[in-house]
């Protein structure tokens, strides 16, 4: 099994370390046919990127698909999700400059509704700490990945369930309904091979991303790749690699 396309990358828009064009260099001299720039949303009050950058990122991408025709490079988002009624952080102002949005869940963003600061946020926080809690957050957290699927039109969510537990196969079965990848995380817990094994039999599909902040980092899905082997995933729910040639 061998990545053929990086879809989760940040660069220095957000809290990368690289450019976009050296994470496209490197990206090339591993051979990928692609590569995305997926920085975090708005909310994220660190690393979020500022909304007037996107047209800038969506130019910088442009002139370098002109300028390099072995890769295809794409803009994504990496959204946060914000409200426990499955709202993210995207808006047209952004949306309409990138080729597909991603959705994750995040420890540091800014809530929906201040309602959410103690119903969302403050709940998956307590949680880590009151495992009590976890059966009625796992509810609550579910029914928000749920009711985001229905309501944005997205790509792929990515680490499902880490940082906030879900059911994580009521979530598959919306994905693979919706046709919304999960993400297969190498830097996180989730997915696992433990999970990908309770999932993979909706259909749906998924992709193993580095999730690079560093050029050094990009196409490193060693462990993702591992994973999906041991789970057993066909090969072909994967969307973003090949058979080893």
């Amino acid at each position: 099994m061998r990545l053929i396309a990086d879809m989760h990358t940040h660069t220095t828009y957000s809290h990368g370390r690289n450019s976009i064009e050296e994470m496209v260099q490197q990206a090339r001299k591993m051979g990928l046919e692609a590569i995305t720039i997926s920085d975090h949303g708005r909310s994220h009050p660190l690393y979020g990127v500022k909304k007037q950058n996107f047209k800038k990122m969506r130019e910088e991408i442009d002139a370098l698909n002109q300028k390099y025709d072995d890769i295809d490079i794409f803009l994504s988002v990496e959204s946060n999700i914000i409200g426990a009624d499955g709202t993210i952080d995207i808006k047209e102002e952004e949306r309409q400059y990138c080729d597909w949005i991603y959705a994750g869940y995040h420890y540091v963003y800014i809530p929906a509704t201040f309602k959410d600061v103690f119903n969302f946020m403050g709940r998956n926080y307590l949680t880590m700490i009151l495992p009590f809690m976890r059966k009625k957050t796992i509810a609550v957290n579910t029914q928000c990945y749920l009711n985001m699927m229905d309501r944005y039109t997205l790509k792929m969510i990515t680490h499902p369930g880490d940082k906030c537990p879900i059911d994580v196969e009521a979530v598959a079965k919306k994905a693979a309904e919706k046709d919304v990848i999960l993400e297969i995380n190498p830097r996180h817990y989730h997915l696992n091979a433990r999970e990908l094994k309770k999932v993979m039999h909706y259909g749906g599909k998924f992709a193993i991303n580095s999730d690079a902040h560093r050029k050094e980092n990009l196409g490193n899905v060693s462990n993702g790749i591992e994973a999906a082997q041991e789970a057993g995933v066909p090969i072909e729910q994967i969307v973003n690699v090949t058979e080893d040639e």
